[in-house]
């Protein structure tokens, strides 16, 4: 998978996907299978977005039971189900505990009856989901049990405990890139830095959408049929630039989702504690753990900053309060996850996010071939883009409407292989210079089907197995596959959406130099660019304490 921007010129498309997220990149693959031609660009990097920016959790709709909305937590727990089989090799099983008391909504009587609707309407939540990864039964503890599991909340009220499964995402970003890799694979054009600058019509037909290449600034055009904005919080800007200003159906405001990436701070469980009478949760990933999730109104548009120090504090201070038996500092923050979600609260009232994400054909507003997607939640996303995909191929009469060839079962190319039992197994008893059974392993596990990529690198320069540093596991093999394979074109690409050297905090200078030597040598880099990347892959972390 390499940037052909020659391709991408000479193509005459049925559909254009602008937006690389997880929305855009799976929207690009249900088009590919159904035959039509397509082309994903993305004016930063695949998965560079919202999509990088989350709790790691797919839900099986638990809030929806609130509203006593079965048919919302229904699609919830279809499409759990549905990520789990299309990259079983990239999630998890994550067990979460919330504390019982005697509140009249939060006591061990209404929560278990939540749980036990949950498992009824979950019944089927296990069918064709490779065995490692299938879910409990949701079941209720003790005082004392949910103490155990959840040692983070103040005991005191505490009657019991309500303990439920979900997934959760060790790698989300590598989901992203493989989602984008299955397009390319079933004959997509894809390019990141690739912007959308204008549309052209011809007596009011889309005829091509007006690009510029991020890295060079050369423009050009992509002629097309139809296009399908998967812009996430830019998809407002989006198309006030496509529509010329004209009236157009508008975006939803945008309310600001954050999290924490801080040290270690739970065991096995998805931890669950009150602040202002909702769950703030702090969840183990990999070596860290995830505090959020916060959600506040968002002034400006999507380029406005977010994620400000004093942000910061204010979800500090209220996981103080929903975890005391923890202490929160700025300096303990490894990393600060933000992304901008639609909302449809009023201006001045509590945040209320778009309950599902929405398909907007813009033929209704005057812009007939321009479709959007109003994104809202990572575990949903499979089917608005399969809606999306539906309500293009019907307005260009292209392609096959209905399910794409293998429908929610279809697995990512990364997930071509039988079990992760098998896969692991085979990982681990590979003759591979210079690495050990538990890294191979992790490799199997972030690569999947891909493994053999970076294992033909290892063996054609066996140096390459080295860590990039005593404290970051990601080989030098990995940076360079990256290059090779995942069109990766900056440092950051390499280290924060391709490998998980960045994913959980700062690599460390060692490791961020040695990556960024990899990919001088391999695209032929001056000093000033080497030290201009460094400095880049610097931005995204808070500074040193």
């Amino acid at each position: 998978m390499q940037r052909d921007l020659r391709r991408l010129a000479d193509t005459s498309f049925d559909l254009v996907v602008i937006g690389a997220g997880i929305y855009g990149a799976l929207a690009a693959w249900d088009a590919a299978r159904r035959g039509l031609t397509v082309a994903l660009i993305d004016r930063g990097d695949f998965g560079g977005g919202t999509s990088f920016n989350s709790l790691k959790t797919l839900h099986g709709g638990l809030r929806s039971l609130q509203s006593l909305n079965l048919p919302q937590m229904r699609l919830f727990i279809r499409e759990r189900r549905a990520m789990a089989q299309m990259a079983p090799h990239l999630v998890e099983r994550l067990p979460f505990c919330v504390p019982t008391s005697w509140h009249p909504t939060r006591n061990a009587l209404a929560l278990g009856a939540a749980l036990a609707i949950t498992d009824a309407v979950a019944h089927d939540r296990n069918d064709g989901v490779d065995p490692d990864l299938h879910l409990p039964r949701s079941r209720m503890v003790s005082a004392a049990e949910c103490l155990r599991l959840n040692p983070l909340i103040d005991a005191r009220g505490v009657t019991g405990g309500a303990v439920w499964f979900d997934y959760q995402m060790r790698q989300p970003e590598r989901i992203a890139v493989s989602a984008v890799r299955s397009a390319d694979e079933a004959g997509a054009t894809v390019a990141n830095y690739v912007e959308a600058i204008d549309a052209r019509r011809e007596g009011g037909a889309l005829q091509a959408l007006a690009v510029r290449d991020g890295l060079t600034g050369d423009a050009f055009d992509v002629r097309t049929r139809a296009v399908l904005n998967a812009a996430g919080p830019w998809a407002g800007g989006l198309l006030t630039r496509l529509t010329g200003g004209a009236a157009a159906a508008p975006a939803p405001r945008l309310s600001r989702a954050m999290n924490l990436v801080v040290p270690r701070i739970t065991e096995r469980h998805g931890c669950g504690g009150l602040v202002d009478g909702r769950f703030l949760f702090a969840v183990p990933w990999r070596d860290v753990s995830i505090v959020g999730t916060s959600h506040d109104p968002h002034d400006g548009d999507a380029d406005a900053p977010h994620g400000t120090p004093a942000q910061v504090e204010r979800l500090l201070a209220d996981a103080r309060v929903a975890f005391p038996r923890v202490t929160f500092a700025a300096r303990h923050v490894r990393l600060v996850h933000r992304g901008l979600l639609p909302m449809v609260s009023a201006a001045g009232a509590p945040v209320g996010l778009l309950k599902e994400s929405a398909v907007v054909d813009h033929a209704r507003d005057g812009h007939p071939g321009l479709f959007s997607i109003f994104s809202v939640r990572y575990t949903t996303a499979r089917h608005t883009a399969a809606a999306a995909v539906d309500a293009a191929c019907a307005a260009t009469a292209r392609g096959a409407a209905g399910a794409a060839p293998g429908g929610a079962s279809a697995r990512l190319s990364s997930a071509a292989f039988a079990t992760r039992r098998a896969l692991v197994d085979k990982a681990r008893s590979a003759d591979l210079p210079g690495t050990t059974p538990a890294g191979r392993e992790r490799l199997a596990l972030a690569y999947g089907a891909h493994l053999p990529e970076v294992m033909a690198i290892v063996r054609e320069t066996p140096d390459q197995a080295r860590p990039l540093s005593s404290t970051c596991a990601v080989t030098h093999a990995e940076i360079l596959h990256a290059v090779r394979h995942e069109a990766a074109v900056t440092l950051a690409d390499a280290l924060a959406r391709r490998t998980e050297a960045g994913t959980s905090g700062h690599p460390g200078p060692a490791a961020r130099d040695a990556a960024a030597g990899v990919m001088a040598a391999a695209l032929g880099w001056t000093p000033e660019r080497l030290a201009s990347e460094a400095q880049r892959v610097d931005a995204l972390y808070p500074p040193p304490a």
